[in-house]
């Protein structure tokens, strides 16, 4: 495994030409993956898309989306060989100051009640619980049950 160097890794907005990486990151992160099309879709809406690079290879992607003084973070995933060595933590600064520069000035998210390392983690940058969506996720089985989301914000 390599260790990340903050000394070399950066943070960029997300191009087209970087969406393959993204996705397979995405893939290999969530259940219910975002598609090609998903981000794409999200650049051209104007969604906010970083990447964070070390030694130029893409290790981790953020994506939030502004409503006038709120923003939403919609998604914000590792690659498995680097995590826990601050790529995520590098991506949410970098967010979260952009956002606060563009006008936001509080930023929600949902998260699956099953990750509690990811709830740690925004629990990490200040963010607190401020409600739950019941049912929200499918849970990536056959069957009709669903998992809740628990939904965060912080104030920037």
């Amino acid at each position: 495994m390599r260790s990340l160097s903050f000394s070399t890794a950066t943070v960029q907005l997300l191009s087209a030409a970087d969406i393959e990486e993204v996705v397979e990151i995405e893939r290999l992160s969530n259940s219910h993956p975002w598609t090609e099309r998903n981000f794409h879709d999200a650049l051209v809406s104007g969604y906010l898309c970083l990447v964070a690079r070390d030694h130029g290879a893409i290790t981790g992607f953020a994506v939030a989306r502004l409503l006038v003084d709120e923003a939403e973070l919609l998604l914000i995933a590792v690659t498995p060989a680097v995590r826990r060595q601050g790529v995520a933590l590098l991506l949410w600064i970098d967010m979260g100051e952009r956002l606060r520069a563009s006008g936001a000035r509080t930023v929600h998210l949902e998260v699956r009640e099953s990750n509690h390392s990811a709830q740690a983690f925004y629990a990490s940058r200040g963010f607190a619980q401020s409600g739950v969506r019941a049912k929200y996720y499918p849970n990536g089985t056959h069957d009709s049950e669903r998992e809740d989301a628990v939904l965060m914000k912080v104030s920037l």
